[in-house]
């Protein structure tokens, strides 16, 4: 069972009681205060490396914050983890909405191959 944090409200992340209303487009620039915009002002964000060294093989599914190298950042939220590709694909998408969202296996190539051949 992957580990998971809700961020469509503002109780779960966001700034303002509008986030995840439906009120409002939530997404790089929404003024909403949404998880995806006011993770950083909630410390919410973190280096991926420390992340990555906390799971270790584990498959991780980051919220990258706006600014950041979508394809290589450097901070990210965590919102879900678990040795589970599929429980931590689905995790991720009950707790996202129109954020840019990196799901990957934090192991060795070893292992990563092993399971995509299996797949």
């Amino acid at each position: 069972m992957p580990v998971h944090i809700r961020l469509t409200s503002a109780e779960h992340g966001g700034t303002t009681a509008a986030c995840g209303t439906g009120d409002h487009d939530c997404g790089p620039n929404c003024a909403c205060g949404c998880p995806y915009t006011g993770m950083e002002q909630r410390g919410l964000v973190e280096d991926v490396r420390a992340i990555e060294t906390r799971y270790p093989d584990q498959w991780l599914a980051l919220v990258i914050p706006p600014g950041e190298d979508e394809y290589q950042p450097e901070h990210a939220m965590l919102v879900a983890y678990g040795s589970d590709e599929d429980e931590v694909f689905d995790a991720a998408q009950k707790v996202t909405f129109n954020q840019v969202l990196h799901v990957y296996y934090n192991g060795s190539l070893v292992d990563y191959l092993r399971w995509a051949d299996a797949s």
